[in-house]
């Protein structure tokens, strides 16, 4: 998978479904030969740091921080109605994100921009009764990586997932 910036666009995106299932172009887990793009405990790091905060706006419906947590255009693209009207489905579904802290997540795609600018991350946490999925994208705003993407959902582990890239 190629993360360009210019496919990228200006266009942030924020998707929620509360049983969503992904789009990567692996369909396993990172093997040991593989090198993954992005260091995987400052992957791990980033993920949890999101879920945690999208898990903290659908249970205050203040997404006022999520969206300030977030890089420029993201900001720019989403006000906070128009962010808890996306996590509605999410919401309504009472998608608890807490035991992501406790469990680590599987990978399926780590991927760094050419000019070192964009990560991206796709995957889901092990968890039962269902597994939280995420899709998410970061910028890089001076030292620190800001959320410029954002897709969280769910779904029964029974499910075997088609994994398919896009950048939209």
């Amino acid at each position: 998978m190629s993360l360009e910036p210019k496919q990228v666009g200006a266009t942030p995106w924020l998707l929620a479904a509360a049983f969503a299932v992904m789009t990567c172009t692996a369909a396993a887990p990172l093997r040991a030969q593989d090198q993954p793009a992005v260091e995987t405990s400052f992957a791990t790091a980033l993920i949890r740091d999101v879920l945690i905060a999208v898990n903290q706006a659908n249970w205050t419906g203040n997404y006022t921080v999520l969206r300030d947590y977030a890089a420029p255009s993201f900001h720019e693209e989403n006000d906070a109605t128009r962010l808890a009207a996306i996590m509605q489905t999410v919401r309504a579904e009472r998608l608890d994100l807490l035991p992501v802290t406790a469990v680590d997540p599987v990978i399926l795609s780590s991927d760094v921009s050419p000019d070192r600018s964009l990560i991206r991350l796709i995957g889901y946490f092990p968890l039962e009764p269902r597994h939280v999925s995420f899709d998410l994208q970061f910028e890089q705003i001076g030292t620190r990586w800001l959320v410029y993407g954002l897709s969280v959902g769910a779904f029964d582990p029974s499910q075997v997932p088609k994994f398919e890239a896009s950048l939209q």
